[in-house]
């Protein structure tokens, strides 16, 4: 809005708009105007910073490296600084050099790429401050000495002028949250350190400001960059402090090597990187013996640790921005689309592979396969191969006496065995071995079965192997899709989520930050059992929440490999809450249902019932089987698909006979309040969401019965609030209407007490004097109140 359109406002509206349009000006003055304050103070501090004891050469370089529209506040710095009291040699010729640097500069402003050219600012500041030292020098008849330190002055300037440049280039071109490479964070931090040279002759009772700056620096430099950032830090600063103050060249590699020292260190935690940091000073300090300056650089030090310790946890959490790599976003995305191909080609070559054992199963079956004849030719050669009647009864009526035979595998598959009455009369009255046939047959019969049995449990051991690899296919497939959400790595939200778990003395093993391709931002941690117990999940919850500018949910826990692993996710849009109730048959100590309901830590609540076959022992053991396995796969981000597969073939291998379960999943997305039901051999669902009360029931079979097992599959969408009800099979003995009717007129607030409804109301409806386990889940889904970050 211009001027005039304020003018216009202010006439049109009574003193809030008045007030209002007074605020809006001010704040955009203030913004026009702090650019040129900040240039103007950064020239003035650097004016003021001595090096050789008498030079002074960072003012000209500041106004070098000024932005364009703030080099005059530069300028108007730089003199000042130059015509204050202090120990620079020659002030006129400082306050003549930044003059014609700006000279420079305002006649070259035109020619844009001359002036973005890397060795513009370099130029612009080294000629002027090397033709008026040399000016100097022939005027004054200095000695060479004195020439040799005006040329190297120059080039200080120079050099100065290079990194103030590249580190303006990269503040004002840098992105929020957007990472330095090690170029830019190496400029930035000898930029810092030219800086401090100027309050390095700031002192109480002769401890130098600059000096503790510059440690504090350093300390947080190794912090946040580890042995790299400590290290260029540390040779920054100290090399500025070696050139500024006489008798402190040390310094300069006491700096440096209590940085590289504190960088490794670091991730041990804070009182072990200053302790590594103040023990490398002062080894490093030996080389020079004793005295006052060295004594004192110690105190500088001990203080400087000390307000490290002292200063917040959290305090500094930005500079992790300036240690990470920017070609590290780079390389994480291009090794994940390599991850994600790789998984995608094994998956395939796994199918192939399940369709090849497959095949040849079948072909084995066939060629396998015996007939009931093979019983009853082992009794011709067994019983009749020396009988009299042998050329008569089967070289002559072969197939008519065969056809005799085989009429009696009705009884054999009935009984197991043949007795004499179970032979046609037409057999039995010419046959004068029947006893030894009889028994022949029966003792053969018993074999083929124990065979077909043995083939049977074979055959169904190499589809399992075939199903098997088709499994690990289809869970390569899910971690491939799963990682193909992820459309970056975040690395700066890493590294603030690792520093906010080490505030809580948890080191984790590895901290991974992913954005989706929804622009959502996951956590995903891995601890040791012995820093489980050092989790505050409200606390890392609301710090991550500040420093990624992001709302967390609390973060979930799960056991992996021995150690846990932590998973955090954006709050969604709604929360979910849950009532559960249960009856056990005959009032028994085993239940045959199991239930589970739980969060996946990616925005997703899981609830669960599988139902074991009959009730008591047995049946606790098939669902706390099917049940557990599949909410421990569902947490580890397999799919539901790939699950069902997993805990089908467990079920089939878990015992010689029968053993099955029913599952029935609802898989909610607590971010779009979409919801996915999963059902197999288990009953209907019931789901009320704006009024309307719905049944979701699609027909399937339990799992532990086939080899191939499928769920069937439906979806529905939560608009504002809901109510789901997942049931076993007991609750719906005495039908399914009054369940419907009393989930449609539940106007309670809390979701057990309808599951203590549906169960006492199973109870008393049922007239059929059987009992059965009874298990219902509630869950009231309800949209979230915005609310600000934890």
């Amino acid at each position: 809005m211009n001027l005039a359109n304020e003018k216009h406002a202010v006439s049109a509206g009574g003193p809030s708009r008045v007030l209002g349009t007074l605020s809006r000006l001010a704040h955009t003055a203030a913004g026009s105007i702090a650019p040129h304050i900040i240039c103007g103070l950064l020239g003035l501090l650097c004016a003021r910073g001595i090096v050789f004891a008498r030079y002074a050469p960072f003012g000209v370089a500041a106004v070098a490296a000024a932005p364009y529209s703030s080099m005059w506040a530069a300028v108007l710095g730089g003199i000042t600084g130059y015509l204050m009291p202090g120990n620079a040699a020659v002030p006129i010729h400082y306050i003549a050099a930044v003059l014609a640097c700006a000279a420079i500069r305002w006649t070259l402003s035109d020619l844009l790429k001359l002036r973005a050219h890397p060795a513009f600012a370099p130029l612009a500041a080294g000629l002027p401050a090397l033709t008026t030292a040399l000016a100097v020098a022939f005027v004054n008849g200095s000695p060479g000495g004195t020439t040799a330190l005006f040329v190297a002055e120059a080039f200080l300037s120079a050099g100065a002028a290079y990194f103030f440049s590249r580190t303006v280039s990269t503040l004002r071109g840098r992105r929020r949250s957007s990472p330095l490479n090690i170029q830019e964070s190496s400029c930035l931090l000898i930029s810092l350190g030219i800086l401090l040279i100027a309050l390095s002759e700031l002192s109480v009772a002769g401890i130098s400001l600059g000096h503790i700056a510059a440690v504090l620096a350093v300390l947080y430099a190794s912090r946040y960059g580890g042995p790299a950032g400590g290290a260029v830090a540390g040779i920054a600063s100290g090399a500025a402090f070696g050139m500024a103050t006489t008798g402190l060249s040390y310094i300069s590699g006491a700096y440096a090597l209590g940085g590289l020292v504190a960088g490794i260190f670091s991730p041990v935690g804070r009182l072990a990187a200053a302790a590594a940091f103040v023990l490398a000073n002062a080894i490093a300090s030996l080389q020079v013996g004793g005295g006052a300056a060295v004594t004192t650089g110690l105190y500088e030090v001990a203080i400087a640790t000390v307000l490290y310790l002292a200063l917040p946890s959290k305090f500094g959490a930005g500079l992790a921005a300036l240690f990470s790599e920017s070609k590290a976003s780079d390389r994480s995305e291009e090794l994940r689309g390599a991850i994600v191909r790789r998984l995608d080609y094994a998956a395939k070559a796994l199918d192939g592979v399940s369709d090849a054992v497959e095949e040849v199963s079948k072909k084995l079956e066939l060629a396998c396969m015996q007939d009931v004849g093979v019983v009853y030719e082992k009794t011709i050669r067994e019983v009749c191969s020396g009988c009299g009647l042998k050329l008569y009864c089967w070289d002559k009526n072969y197939h008519e006496n065969m056809e005799r035979l085989l009429s009696l595998s009705p009884a054999l598959k009935e009984k197991g065995y043949v007795l004499h009455g179970d032979f046609p009369e037409a057999f039995s009255t010419h046959c004068s071995r029947m006893n030894q046939v009889s028994e022949s047959i029966s003792r053969h019969y018993l074999e083929f079965s124990a065979r077909e049995a043995a083939e049977r449990r074979v055959s169904q051991i190499r589809a399992l192997a075939a199903e098997q690899f088709g499994m690990a296919s289809r869970i390569l497939e899910d971690l491939s899709g799963d990682l193909e959400l992820f459309e970056r790595i975040d690395t700066i939200s890493a590294q603030k989520i690792t520093e906010i778990l080490r505030t809580l003395q948890i080191n984790p093993l590895h901290v991974n930050c992913c954005i989706d391709s929804f622009g959502r931002l996951r956590v995903e941690a891995e601890l040791t059992p012995q820093e489980k117990g050092l989790l505050d999940r409200p606390f890392v919850a609301k710090e991550a929440s500040r420093a990624c500018g992001r709302t967390f949910d609390l973060p979930v826990l799960t056991a992996a490999r021995g150690n846990y692993r932590l998973a955090m996710a954006e709050r969604p849009a709604f929360r979910i809450r849950t009532g559960y109730a249960q009856h056990i048959c005959g009032n028994g100590k085993l239940c045959g249902d199991s239930c589970e309901c739980f969060s996946d830590g990616s925005g997703r609540q899981i609830a669960l019932i599988s139902d074991g076959m009959g009730n008591g022992g047995r049946a606790a053991v098939d669902a706390a089987m099917a049940g557990g396995l599949t909410a421990r796969l569902l947490q580890t981000g397999i799919g539901a698909d790939a699950c069902l597969k997993i805990v089908n073939s467990a079920l089939l291998v878990k015992a010689g006979d029968e053993s099955l379960a029913t599952l029935d999943l609802a898989l909610i997305d607590l971010f779009q309040g979409t919801i996915e039901f999963y059902k197999a051999g288990s009953p209907l669902s019931v789901l009320r969401t704006n009024g309307h009360t719905s049944v979701i029931d699609t027909p399937s079979l339990p799992i532990g019965i086939l080899n191939e097992t499928h769920f069937s599959k439906s979806s529905a969408t939560v608009d504002g609030e809901g109510l789901l009800v997942l049931m076993s099979d007991g609750a719906l003995a005495a039908g399914e209407d009054w369940v419907i009717d009393a989930v449609d007129q539940f106007q309670g607030q809390l979701p057990q007490e309808l599951a203590e409804e549906l169960v006492g109301g199973a109870i008393s409806r049922r007239d059929d004097g059987h009992d059965d386990d009874i298990t219902v889940l509630v869950a009231a889904i309800e949209p979230l109140r915005e609310r600000s970050s934890p």
